[in-house]
């Protein structure tokens, strides 16, 4: 492991043993994952990798977040991504919300890689089951730029259903996404992503397990994930 993630993961577990007062608005959580997957993508070039987050919530709606992953390109050193984001979550209705956010994806070891995305996504509390549909939108810059040296943007739609088994620790949770622009390494119709899984809570203890693919047959790639994520501070 890096030591930029080494130092972050240790100020994130510091932030998360603050004082009782602040316990509420404040939550960690450090892991390891067996593939870190992202829209259905392997960033760890198949490999387990470390992961840790920080949020910091307001009353008001408004919050802060911190995650880290270790990242590994085919035949480079380890690496990390690093997001940071930023966003305000509004109640429309009784059992309706809307979350609007902002990310900066940074990597320490590649910077012409950071990019910017906006994201804004609409969920229903219906009980044990809730859906949601959202979508992100990264504008052109200098991350987003093809061959030929144009921004382009990059769009993501995706839509959720996460399902939690009355009286029993487990939920079931369903994904899937549609992605057209820079990022999608598709000439023609975008590039799609899903996943089927469980998670499992056991005290600050959460296993999961999913199975994720993403298609079509020219970037296809499948795989049964595991994950063990620890939490600290407000659940």
């Amino acid at each position: 492991m890096s030591a930029r993630i080494t130092a972050l993961l240790a100020v994130m577990l510091a932030l998360s043993g603050a004082s009782a007062a602040h316990a509420a608005d404040l939550s960690a959580e450090i892991g390891v994952v067996s593939d870190y997957r992202y829209r259905g993508l392997s960033l760890s070039d198949g490999k387990p990798a470390i992961q840790a987050s920080a949020t910091l919530e307001h009353q008001s709606g408004l919050y802060l977040n911190l995650w880290t992953s270790s990242i590994k390109e085919p035949g480079s050193a380890m690496s990390a991504e690093i997001d940071l984001a930023a966003g305000y979550e509004a109640e429309l209705s009784k059992n309706v919300t809307l979350d609007l956010s902002a990310t900066y994806y940074l990597y320490p070891a590649d910077r012409d890689a950071d990019y910017v995305e906006a994201s804004a996504i609409i969920a229903i509390d219906a009980g044990d089951v809730t859906p949601s549909l959202g979508m992100s939108l990264a504008p052109g810059q200098r991350a987003t730029r093809d061959e030929l040296g144009r921004a382009r943007r990059n769009l993501y739609l995706f839509g959720e259903l996460a399902y939690e088994i009355p009286g029993s620790p487990i939920t079931l949770q369903a994904r899937a996404g549609h992605e057209r622009g820079a990022f999608d390494e598709v000439d023609q119709g975008g590039k799609w992503d899903w996943s089927i899984g469980a998670d499992w809570s056991l005290g600050r203890a959460r296993i999961g397990f999913s199975y994720v693919g993403c298609g079509p047959e020219r970037v296809a790639s499948h795989a049964l994930l595991g994950s063990l994520l620890i939490s600290f501070g407000a659940s």
